[in-house]
């Protein structure tokens, strides 16, 4: 019996030391790689930004973007958080200052492949733009937005979330636009 509880604490104690190996050198990678990976998201956004606004500057606030022209406020770009099947999904939104969805860009997503990763296609995303808030809504529910057959929850995702930053940024427009 003595035998068997020191092979068993033997075999606890050896477990515990690959844990301990393993997080300390998933931490040790953790940080050496962090800085890269913002770097990354931040070039994925400011590019998703340019498609949306290709003429403005974007100037950056507290959790959102400005798109100036001439010096002037001509709309609001920010991202939206939405939950898909396969995880986050991060989303680049634009509004105009009319109100009018300029465009939607997806910066990153877990969805599955040939399904709910086609919520990057051009096809889709083109639905949202030239699109008022009371629009963004799947076509099944009396909106604009079709869905894709096999990405249901990614493409509901995507549209509430679209629709939740355009109520955001569209009150940024009656507080800010001239």
């Amino acid at each position: 019996m003595m035998q068997k509880a020191s092979s068993v604490l033997r075999i606890a104690l050896v477990l515990a030391l690959v844990c301990l190996v393993s997080g300390i050198l998933l931490g040790a990678t953790y940080n050496l790689t962090w800085e890269r990976i913002a770097q990354a998201e931040q070039a994925r956004l400011t590019a998703a930004f340019a498609q949306i606004f290709p003429h403005a500057e974007l100037k950056a606030k507290n959790g959102y973007y400005e798109a100036l022209e001439n010096g002037k406020i001509t709309g609001y770009a920010a991202t939206a958080q939405g939950k898909g099947f396969g995880g986050r999904i991060s989303i680049a939104v634009g509004i105009g200052g009319d109100g009018i969805i300029k465009g939607v860009r997806i910066i990153s997503h877990a969805e599955t492949p040939g399904l709910g990763s086609r919520i990057t296609d051009e096809e889709f995303l083109r639905q949202f733009e030239g699109k008022r808030l009371e629009e963004l809504r799947l076509a099944k529910e009396g909106g604009t937005i079709d869905a894709i057959t096999g990405a249901t929850i990614s493409i509901q995702a995507v549209t509430t979330a679209v629709g939740d930053k355009a109520k955001e940024l569209m009150e940024l427009l009656t507080e800010g636009m001239p």
